[in-house]
Parts: structure tokens; sequence; C-alpha cells
């Protein structure tokens, strides 16, 4: 019977990564989107368990009759296929408790606003009308989504929010270094979701710069914490930015 069962396995192993390799190669040319892709991902996660199933099933009734490279086989498929639904259901899993927000931002009063990226959105996908209910929301899981402060001038700080951004690998949609304001589209990097970014920098009443951004996502409810980690992420880079100049200028001046 096993080597009945054998080609079986085979080729539902095949269907199953052609599954998964569609559903994220999918979203990523353009050939449907997220929301599709997702869900294709979470049908390739099922079909996988129902595999393992299959190949313990197989090696319980093939245990007397298999020789050692058919069973070898069946725990490579067992093996293969549990670590695949293992790695997407522990994925899921650590995020589900987070909230079903996706825009996410360093100023809850006054949220940094869009300009260009209305026009980039189609009527299909996220508002970007920030929601105020989201406020609490956010300083509730994501107490260190906060602005930055510096002593560096406006237009050093934009230079550096500006190479952060490319060096980030985000679309450039505008700049406008006169006012501060820098509008960006990054990518998550398994689907490729797009979410929106814009940096605001304004100098505060004691002269120094502050830094704000606002991350919002352009499809589905929740974002998997990914928007408030690019925000912490980016500041965090800003920061080490501009002070690694000001320790460059020390070690320059000792």
């Amino acid at each position: 019977m096993s080597r009945y069962i054998s080609p079986v396995l085979y080729v539902l192993l095949m269907l199953v990564g052609c599954l998964a390799f569609i559903s994220i190669a999918g979203v990523r040319v353009g050939v449907f989107d997220p929301v599709t892709g997702f869900a294709l991902l979470k049908k390739s996660v099922i079909a996988s368990l129902v595999l393992s199933l299959l190949a313990v099933i197989s090696l319980i009734v093939c245990r007397k009759e298999c020789n050692a490279a058919t069973a070898r086989f069946f725990y490579l498929v067992l093996v293969l296929t549990v670590l695949y639904s293992a790695m997407w259901i522990i994925f899921y899993v650590q995020r589900s408790g987070l909230p079903e927000i996706n825009d996410i931002t360093t100023d809850m009063v006054t949220p940094p606003a869009y300009i260009n990226v209305n026009f980039l959105r189609h009527s299909g996908e996220n508002s970007l009308s920030y929601h105020k209910e989201w406020a609490s929301i956010q300083k509730k899981f994501y107490p260190n989504v906060k602005p930055l402060l510096t002593n560096k001038s406006k237009e050093v700080v934009f230079q550096k929010a500006l190479k952060l951004v490319q060096d980030n690998g985000w679309v450039l949609v505008a700049s406008y270094p006169e006012v501060g304001l820098i509008e960006a589209t990054a990518r998550t990097p398994v689907f490729g979701f797009r979410d929106d970014v814009v940096i605001r920098l304004m100098t505060t009443d004691n002269g120094k710069t502050r830094v704000d951004m606002r991350s919002c996502s352009r499809v589905g409810k929740g974002d998997f914490g990914v928007n408030a980690k690019r925000i912490i992420k980016f500041m965090s880079s800003l920061s080490e930015s501009l002070n690694s100049d000001q320790m460059k200028r020390l070690r320059f001046l000792n």
C-alpha cells in the first residue's frame, strides 16, 4: 500500500508548496490583492495540517510493509508540514492579542496629515481620516510610540529623516523641506502590504525640533503591530543618526 500512498503524499506536498508560493508571490507581483493572498495562505496552513495528519496515518498503516526509504519520506512530509504550519500559527498567536487598529501616530491630538497619499489610495482601501477613539487603544498597547525632540536644526533633521526613508527602501511620495513634511510608502516584508507614512517636523517654542510620524495601512482592520514597530524603529534610528554626528564632532575636537 505504501507504494500508492507515497506518490499521493508527494503530489499533495507539492500542491501545498505551490499554494503557499502563489499566496505570497501573487501579492508581490500584483496578481491579486493582499487580502486574497492572506486568505490563500490560511488555506495553505490548513492543508498543511491535514497533510501532517495523513503522514501520521500513513506511518501507522504502513509500518509493517514500508521500507526504510518510504518511512523516511513519510517522516520528511510530516516534519515539513508541521514546521510550516507551526511557523504561521505561532506568528498568528503572538499577534492575536493586538487591537484591530491600522493607523498609528506619535501625535494623537493633531496627527500629521497626508497630502499626496490621498491620490494614491483607491476607494476600497482604508480611509486616511484619523479615528480619535483609537488614541486610548494605542496608548495601552503601544506606549513606546512617541515623538522625537532634538536640539538639531529643522533642516539637519529633515535631511537625516529623508536619508533614513531612502535607506529603508520606502517609496518616496513627496518631500517638502520648507514645511518639514515627508510622505512615503513602505511595504511589509512577506506579503508586501502597502503602508503609507508621513513624517512632520516642527520647531517648538523653546527652539527644539519635534519629529512626529504617522503610519497607516491601506488594507486590513488590524496591522499586527507593524505600524507601531515601524515608527519606533524609525525614531530610534533617527535618534542614533543625530547623536552619532554629535559624537563624531566631540571625538574630532578631542
